[in-house]
């Protein structure tokens, strides 16, 4: 299988948590079938081994880096980040 690079922070694998989400960088998109349908592949930190995210207990879905920044964000800071959306 040939992987490409997803690039620095841009994508992230989106997986459930008891409370929350949490996020884990996307590492490669990997071509899975003859098609242009792609995989991502994300780092399984206890073997070094990249794994498709999908396959990971709790994966929820695919998320991009703006996504992160929000949910990371205070709630003072989405405020202002809303502020500024609306001009």
């Amino acid at each position: 299988m040939a992987l490409i690079s997803a690039g620095h922070e841009k994508w992230f694998a989106r997986f459930e948590g008891e409370t929350e989400f949490g996020y884990v960088p996307v590492i490669a998109w990997g071509r899975y079938d003859e098609g242009e349908n792609y995989r991502a592949f994300v780092l399984d930190e206890d073997t070094g081994n990249l794994e498709p995210a999908c396959g990971v207990k709790g994966f929820a879905g695919i998320a991009d880096a703006e996504e992160v920044a929000l949910v990371e964000m205070t709630p003072e800071e989405l405020r202002e980040h809303h502020k500024r959306g609306r001009r």
